[in-house]
Protein backbone atom coordinates (compact mmCIF):
# COMPACT_ATOMS: atom_id res chain seq x y z
CA UNK A 1 0.00 0.00 0.00
CA UNK A 2 2.94 2.32 0.94
CA UNK A 3 4.56 1.96 -2.53
CA UNK A 4 1.30 2.57 -4.42
CA UNK A 5 1.13 5.96 -2.49
CA UNK A 6 4.45 6.20 -3.41
CA UNK A 7 4.14 5.86 -6.69
CA UNK A 8 1.30 7.67 -6.83
CA UNK A 9 2.76 10.58 -5.51
CA UNK A 10 5.77 10.80 -7.42
CA UNK A 11 3.59 9.98 -10.77
CA UNK A 12 1.98 13.54 -9.79
CA UNK A 13 5.02 15.68 -8.61
CA UNK A 14 6.67 14.78 -11.49
CA UNK A 15 3.70 13.87 -13.94
CA UNK A 16 2.41 17.59 -14.12
CA UNK A 17 5.67 19.43 -14.85
CA UNK A 18 6.42 16.80 -17.51
CA UNK A 19 3.24 16.81 -19.21
CA UNK A 20 3.25 20.77 -19.24
CA UNK A 21 6.65 20.83 -20.97
CA UNK A 22 5.28 18.16 -23.41
CA UNK A 23 2.25 19.81 -24.49
CA UNK A 24 4.65 22.98 -24.49
CA UNK A 25 7.26 21.60 -26.92
CA UNK A 26 4.29 19.73 -29.02
CA UNK A 27 2.77 23.66 -30.29
CA UNK A 28 4.49 24.03 -33.08
CA UNK A 29 3.16 20.58 -34.46
CA UNK A 30 -0.01 21.35 -33.44
CA UNK A 31 0.20 24.62 -35.10
CA UNK A 32 0.88 22.73 -37.95
CA UNK A 33 -1.66 20.14 -38.10
CA UNK A 34 -4.57 22.56 -37.30
CA UNK A 35 -5.08 23.18 -41.17
CA UNK A 36 -5.13 19.42 -41.94
CA UNK A 37 -7.72 18.55 -39.20
CA UNK A 38 -9.66 21.84 -39.57
CA UNK A 39 -9.47 22.45 -35.98
CA UNK A 40 -7.98 25.14 -33.11
CA UNK A 41 -5.59 22.78 -31.27
CA UNK A 42 -3.20 25.81 -30.07
CA UNK A 43 -3.69 29.46 -29.54
CA UNK A 44 -1.23 32.27 -29.16
CA UNK A 45 0.09 31.17 -25.99
CA UNK A 46 0.48 27.36 -26.70
CA UNK A 47 -2.07 24.12 -26.34
CA UNK A 48 -5.68 23.72 -25.91
CA UNK A 49 -6.84 22.53 -22.74
CA UNK A 50 -8.12 19.80 -23.89
CA UNK A 51 -4.26 18.74 -25.09
CA UNK A 52 -2.91 19.43 -22.03
CA UNK A 53 -5.31 17.01 -20.22
CA UNK A 54 -4.73 14.30 -22.89
CA UNK A 55 -1.24 14.57 -22.44
CA UNK A 56 -1.45 14.34 -18.99
CA UNK A 57 -3.48 11.25 -19.07
CA UNK A 58 -0.97 9.62 -20.76
CA UNK A 59 1.87 10.43 -18.95
CA UNK A 60 0.99 10.47 -15.27
CA UNK A 61 -0.89 6.95 -15.51
CA UNK A 62 3.21 5.98 -17.58
CA UNK A 63 4.43 7.52 -14.72
CA UNK A 64 2.93 5.60 -12.22
CA UNK A 65 3.69 2.31 -13.69
CA UNK A 66 6.86 3.03 -14.20
CA UNK A 67 7.37 4.51 -10.31
CA UNK A 68 5.46 1.06 -9.54
CA UNK A 69 8.22 -1.72 -11.03
CA UNK A 70 11.16 0.74 -9.99
CA UNK A 71 9.81 0.64 -6.14
CA UNK A 72 8.84 -2.92 -6.67
CA UNK A 73 12.83 -4.10 -7.64
CA UNK A 74 13.84 -1.68 -4.30
CA UNK A 75 11.76 -3.34 -2.40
Amino acid sequence: MKRNALALVLALVIGFPVGWIAAMAATPLLWKLEPALGMELAGHSGPSDWIFCVVWAIVLPLIFMLARAVLRRAG
